[in-house]
């Protein structure tokens, strides 16, 4: 779980769980990996308890790049083309659940990161997260699950 504290001792944290179902085997593996705001993310939240009219984080996308999560990134270092899908959107108070499910034949390769975004395509990319090799073969399906909280220190 990755958080950000701010000097009010609110913390910003995310998480994502990754569901993958394959398909040839019919086995799952669930996986939990740390999260990253980028630095777009933080002025998105500050926009956003502003008031300001900002489009809601309505995807989520998978990659292939491997170069650390940075808080400059913008976008993933190298999105798969065409992996870019609608997320629904559940949670009260503090914490949101953002989920996407990334069907048969939708991202498949050798995933090594993931991002959350504010539209279909460009759009502001509001975290990031990279991790180890999850090989998406084009029968498995990947859900994925990406919670973002608000909390105290």
């Amino acid at each position: 779980m990755s958080k950000l504290q701010n000097s009010s001792g609110a913390l910003s944290r995310g998480d994502l769980e990754v569901i993958i179902h394959r398909g040839r085997t019919g086995k799952t593996e669930r996986c939990l990996i740390k999260n990253l705001f980028t630095d777009d993310g933080l002025a998105y939240l500050a926009a956003r308890s502003a008031g300001e009219s900002v489009a809601v984080i309505s995807h989520m996308a998978l990659g292939i790049g491997t170069t650390p999560a940075a808080g400059t990134d913008k976008t993933l270092a190298s999105e798969i083309v065409g992996s870019r899908v609608p997320v629904t959107i559940s949670g009260v108070g503090p914490q949101r659940l953002y989920t996407a499910t990334f069907g048969e034949g939708v991202g498949s390769g050798p995933v090594t990161e993931a991002g959350l975004f504010n539209a279909a395509t460009v759009g502001l990319m509001t975290n990031r997260s990279v991790f180890g090799v999850k090989n998406k073969e084009p029968e498995d399906v990947f859900t994925i699950n990406w919670t973002l909280a608000q909390q105290r220190g």
